[in-house]
């Protein structure tokens, strides 16, 4: 089967979902607190909630996907998607927001789950690769747009603008979805729907040491990136007193570079093989952490400085995490959602205790964000090293 550009560009749009639902909402937060009478640490939980929600969405809705297919959950987890907007809309107390917006980071990490079921269906090695750089490329242009869009809602209307726009973007995937996206899994290749075969599948997984070993990798670059998302606005803010609107412009060049990165790798992996572009991705991994340490160790630090560090680190995941994806499903496509769905929980699950633990241990300050973001890159490219060691490169 020969995935078509319309269906790429849906794929695309599914992936953004889980970016928009989160980023969008966070210029929001401060209204949101007064609107509903409650603290900030409150509002915070509506974040903690759709963390969680998506952890959970991508370990449980593997297995669903390979019993059931793949287009009937899907169009279901965009439903959802639309009802938990709509809940989140209608919300009168922080409680009711904390739920729903649980569920809005489920169905949102469900749809993800099943869009790289959907290209290990159709795809295998290098081409699947090929295909989770493009949508890679595309939908990392959501973190930078999304905040973006939610300032720019913000003055049409106070925060409920913000989820009828998330209400609206959900019903439009959902009729592309709908339209162009077939069902990938045959009846004879599902799996059994029972705990039992659950458990299996994701024991059977787990025994792949190479599996777990890019899992854990993936989990701790995002893991960084995170500490990047949750602590960089201080770091910069504060320690080169940015405006809000210039340090927009700083985190927008260092996710253009991430864009960039994606774009490359895709284009090399018509001619290089994707394990040789991952070793390479994690080398400039291991080169950002000696450069943010070095930086650090000698007191050198200014805004272009920490910029170019910021820069090296996170766009190293262009040339990671797509070509992670693809090796660590190749060996598992008779099980493609269970194995998808615990690759995206070990990301979310990375992200989420990253990105607390960057105040808590190491201060939101230039130097405590970078060090601990050099800790997470220096582990993940050491297991990922080792944990492909012997793999061969092939082109296909």
């Amino acid at each position: 089967m020969t995935i078509k550009k319309r269906q790429t560009a849906t794929l695309s749009l599914i992936a953004s979902l889980g970016p928009f639902q989160f980023d969008t909402y966070l210029p929001a937060l401060p209204a949101l607190a007064i609107f509903m009478h409650t603290s900030d640490t409150m509002v915070q939980l509506t974040i903690t909630a759709s963390l969680l929600g998506m952890a959970a969405g991508q370990l449980f809705v593997g297995p669903l996907i390979d019993a059931l297919g793949r287009r009937r959950p899907l169009l279901i987890a965009l439903s959802v998607f639309i009802l938990a907007s709509i809940g989140c809309l209608t919300a009168t107390d922080v409680t009711w927001m904390i739920v729903a917006r649980f569920i809005l980071g489920f169905s949102a990490a469900g749809g993800f789950v099943i869009n790289n079921a959907f290209i290990r269906d159709i795809a295998t090695g290098q081409n699947a690769s090929r295909l989770y750089s493009t949508q890679a490329a595309i939908s990392s242009l959501a973190p930078v747009i999304a905040p973006l869009v939610g300032g720019q809602l913000l003055l049409l209307g106070d925060w409920h603008v913000v989820f009828i726009f998330l209400t609206f973007m959900g019903a439009a995937v959902l009729a592309m979805a709908a339209w162009l996206m077939p069902e990938t899994l045959d009846v004879d290749k599902r799996s059994q729907l029972s705990f039992k075969a659950t458990f299996a599948s994701w024991g059977s997984i787990m025994r792949d040491g190479r599996f777990i070993a890019l899992a854990v990798t993936g989990g701790l670059l995002f893991g960084q990136v995170c500490v990047f998302i949750a602590g960089a606005p201080f770091a910069l803010e504060n320690g080169y007193h940015l405006t809000p609107t210039e340090y927009t412009f700083a985190f927008a060049a260092v996710t253009i570079v991430m864009f960039s990165a994606n774009s490359v790798n895709r284009f090399l992996l018509k001619k290089i093989a994707s394990i040789n572009l991952l070793r390479y991705g994690l080398s400039q991994a291991i080169f950002a952490a000696a450069y943010m340490t070095t930086l650090n160790l000698f007191h050198l630090h200014t805004l272009p400085l920490s910029i170019v560090g910021f820069a090296l680190s996170i766009s190293a995941m262009g040339f990671c995490m797509a070509n992670m994806m693809g090796l660590a499903m190749r060996d598992h496509g008779e099980r493609a959602g269970t194995a998808a769905g615990l690759l995206g929980f070990s990301n979310s699950i990375g992200g989420a205790i990253a990105a607390p633990l960057t105040s808590v241990f190491f201060g939101l300050d230039i130097v405590g964000v970078t060090t601990f973001m050099a800790i997470l890159l220096f582990a993940a490219a050491i297991i990922g090293l080792i944990g492909t060691r012997k793999e061969k490169p092939v082109i296909h």
